[in-house]
């Protein structure tokens, strides 16, 4: 029984999961180093730090400190105790040359709790214009600072509001490519949950119309009706074969063989004998040379045959031949099957052998639908050590060409 219930939503970061992201973001960006560097430099002051500022809280994202004040990366200080913080409430640049002589901040806590005299410092935004914190220098004794060098902090911290947004958008594209992931994993783990499940009813169907087909008293009808339960059960069960095959390799895992001494040549006239009964109106033919002998799975390479039978039977016109060849060739055997039609369009061929997978017919009024079974064909031969290839014109029709050696 599959629970179709949904999943639980993810939890969404709490705030202090926020502000570590962004002090992670900020430590990423190379150019910090370089850009608190140049602030010193550019001021004479011995502490530079970018910080972020939200209504709630002060987070030092990054800081060169040559005042020994002690601030590290990810630790806090009481906003209201920061300059920061008027900063953030005028969303403007401030300079201070001498804290504790500046009629503006007597009563400020910043020169008493921390020894700051000296103070300049501009607001980071984002490239959106929101506010992500302050970028500032300090010093604990008064400095002469001229107006001009805020015009400096501006555009350096336009430098950083640029580099974290170009973070925000990887995080972003990261995070989206996680998704698809995780949907493409459980979207190939649902398929291959139901279509084991699957197989159990199509099993008892197909006992039961067997058993039912055995009965001596059936008229002509009803025993065609039966045989085409058979048919269609049977068509389904090599679906889902192919289904839990795309599964597995989707999900990294190399489809398993089964390797036995086969004749190449017996097994293809059985494969295109089976099909040639469920069909009716089509011209199989077959055509042997050469050594059949090997080691193969003899069960895979049936479905590789069925596969391409099947791909050649829809892809062509009513009335025309499809063409089975095999020949042994020294350490390989090659099998090709050919049918006439339209040529396959060129921009399809490179995915040709890719899941679901449709390309347009020229003119563009037919579909050609790729589906699940090149990609098996693909695979399987790829597990026997073998290669496929594919040629197709409007003169010769599509051939498929199966290279298989005879053990690996």
């Amino acid at each position: 029984m599959i629970d179709f219930r949904p999943l639980p939503s993810p939890a969404q970061p709490t705030s202090a999961e926020r502000l570590a992201e962004d002090v992670a973001a900020i430590g990423r960006i190379e150019a910090v180093k370089t850009v608190l560097r140049v602030l010193l430099q550019t001021t004479g002051l011995r502490m530079a730090v970018v910080a972020r500022v939200t209504s709630e809280s002060w987070m030092c994202c990054a800081v060169l400190d040559e005042l020994n004040f002690g601030l590290r990366p990810g630790d806090s200080l009481e906003l209201v105790t920061t300059f920061c913080n008027v900063v953030r409430n005028l969303a403007s640049p401030l300079l201070i040359t001498h804290a504790s002589k500046d009629s503006r901040f007597t009563h400020h806590p910043a020169p008493k709790l921390y020894n700051v005299e000296s103070y300049i410092a501009v607001p980071v935004l984002r490239r959106d214009g929101s506010f992500f914190g302050v970028m500032c220098a300090v010093d604990s004794e008064p400095a002469d600072i001229s107006e001009d060098k805020i015009e400096i902090f501006r555009h350096l911290a336009e430098l950083i509001g640029y580099q974290l947004e170009l973070e925000d958008e990887l995080d972003r594209r990261e995070a989206l490519l996680l998704n698809a992931r995780e949907a493409a994993q459980l979207r190939e783990q649902l398929i291959g949950i139901v279509s084991h499940d699957l197989r159990n009813p199509l099993n008892a169907i197909g006992l039961s119309a067997a058993t039912l087909l055995r009965r001596a008293d059936l008229d002509d009808r009803t025993r065609r009706g039966i045989c085409r339960i058979l048919d269609a059960a049977d068509r389904a069960n090599r679906l889902i074969r192919d289904l839990l095959d795309f599964t597995q390799a989707r999900m990294g895992q190399a489809l398993p063989v089964k390797r036995q001494l086969v004749n190449f040549h017996t097994l293809t006239h059985q494969v295109v004998d089976e099909v040639r009964l469920a069909i009716e109106g089509r011209e199989l033919e077959v055509e042997c040379d050469g050594d059949g002998q090997g080691a193969w799975d003899p069960d895979r390479i049936s479905q590789v045959l069925t596969n391409l039978l099947t791909n050649a039977l829809q892809y062509s016109p009513d009335g025309t031949p499809i063409r089975v060849s095999t020949r042994g060739e020294g350490k390989a055997v090659i099998l090709t099957v050919r049918n006439q039609g339209s040529p396959i369009p060129a921009e399809v061929l490179p995915t040709l052998f890719e899941p679901m997978k449709r390309g347009t017919e020229e003119g563009g009024s037919e579909r050609r639908s790729i589906g699940l079974g090149l990609f098996i064909v693909d695979q399987l031969v790829r597990a026997h050590g073998g290669s496929i290839e594919v040629c197709s014109t409007a003169e010769e029709g599509t051939a498929f060409s199966v290279l298989l050696p005879r053990s690996v």
